[in-house]
C-alpha cells in the first residue's frame, strides 16, 4: 500500500492517532475508567459524547466539567480532543455556552447533529436550509477557535432523509466554507452503505474540509419488512465489505491525512471485558492499513 503524507501516513515519520467514540463505553459511567480501558487497548486518544446521556449533560457541560473529562483522558495518557455535541445550529440555545466551555478547557472541535430534509420542499429550498444552518455553524467555530464538524451518514429512516447520506450534497453545501472553521468527519463505511459501488468518487469531492475519519464495517441483509428491499447490518471491523485498502489509496491520492475515530454501532458489549475485547479488535484490525 503507498504511504500516506502527514499525520495518518509513516513518509513523514509521524505515526497516524486512533481515537475511540465513546458512546458504547457510557454503560461505564466513569470516563477516566473508560480512557484507562482505552488505553489498555492501544488508542491515541477519546472523543467524548456531550450530550443527554452522554459521558456529560449539556446542561451541566461548564468549563469546568470539560476539564474533568480532559483530566481523564490526560490521567490515562491518551488525548482528548473533539466532542459531540447534540445541538445542531450554532444558534441552538446552549450552543454558544457548551463550546466556549469547552475551548477553555482545551478543546479543538466539535461535531453536530445531522441536518435532515424537508420532502415537502424542494431540492433548492433544502440545500438554502442547508446553508443557513451551516452559516450559524461557521459564525460559532470562528468566535470560539473550535472547528464544526458534520459528518456524512446514511439515512436511517426513508422518511427522515439526511444531508450528506451522498456526499456530493454536503459538498455541495460546505464548498463555500473555510476549512479552517468547518470541517467533515468523513465515513467510508455510510458513504458505501448509501452509494454502492460509486461511493470512492465522494472522497475526493470533500477531501479539503476531511478532519476525521469515522471507521467503521458493515454489510448489506435483506430487509425482513421487504424482502425485495436491502438493509445495512453493522458489524465488527474486518467482517463486512468496506474497502479500507482503496479508502488508504485514495486518501494518499487526494493528500488527506486526519485522525481518526474508531465507532463501534454493532451489538457491543456492556460489560468490561467484553468491551475491551471488541475494542482491541477492531483497533488491530484498523492499524492494518494505517501502521
Amino acid at each position: 500500500m503507498p504511504a500516506l503524507k502527514g499525520r495518518a501516513g509513516c513518509e513523514s515519520g509521524i505515526s497516524p492517532e486512533f481515537h475511540a467514540f465513546s458512546r458504547v463505553f457510557q454503560f461505564m459511567k466513569d470516563p477516566y475508567r473508560a480512557a484507562v480501558l482505552l488505553k489498555e487497548c492501544g488508542y491515541d486518544g477519546v472523543e467524548w459524547t456531550v450530550r443527554p446521556g452522554g459521558f456529560l449533560d449539556p446542561s451541566k457541560a461548564s468549563a469546568s466539567e470539560f476539564l474533568k473529562l480532559q483530566d481523564a483522558a490526560r490521567k490515562a495518557g491518551i488525548k482528548a480532543e473533539n466532542v459531540v455535541v447534540s445541538f445542531l445550529r450554532g444558534d441552538d440555545p446552549g450552543a454558544e455556552r457548551l463550546v466556549m466551555s469547552a475551548k477553555e478547557a482545551g478543546f479543538k472541535s466539535f461535531r453536530v447533529a445531522y441536518f435532515k430534509y424537508d420532502r415537502s420542499k424542494p431540492y433548492k429550498e433544502n440545500m438554502d436550509a442547508f446553508r443557513q444552518g451551516f452559516d450559524t455553524l461557521d459564525a460559532l467555530a470562528r468566535k470560539s477557535g473550535l472547528k464544526a464538524c458534520y459528518q456524512n451518514h446514511s439515512t436511517y429512516a426513508k422518511d427522515a432523509p439526511l444531508l450528506g447520506s451522498l456526499v456530493w450534497d454536503l459538498a455541495n453545501v460546505v464548498a463555500s466554507y473555510d476549512p479552517r472553521y468547518i470541517g467533515i468527519q468523513y465515513d467510508p463505511m455510510h458513504a458505501r452503505a448509501e452509494c454502492g459501488p460509486s461511493w470512492d468518487h465522494s472522497l475526493g469531492a470533500i477531501a479539503p474540509w476531511i478532519d476525521i475519519v469515522c471507521l467503521k464495517d458493515f454489510h448489506y441483509i435483506l430487509d425482513p419488512a421487504n424482502p425485495k428491499d436491502w438493509k445495512r447490518k453493522l458489524v465488527p471491523a474486518g467482517t463486512g465489505i468496506v474497502d479500507y485498502a482503496e479508502v488508504r489509496r485514495l486518501m494518499s491520492l487526494e493528500g488527506v491525512a486526519p485522525r481518526f475515530t474508531v465507532h463501534y454501532d454493532y451489538p457491543f458489549p456492556t460489560d468490561e471485558a467484553g468491551a475491551r475485547a471488541c475494542a482491541a479488535t477492531d483497533l488491530r484490525h484498523y492499524r492494518l492499513f494505517w501502521p
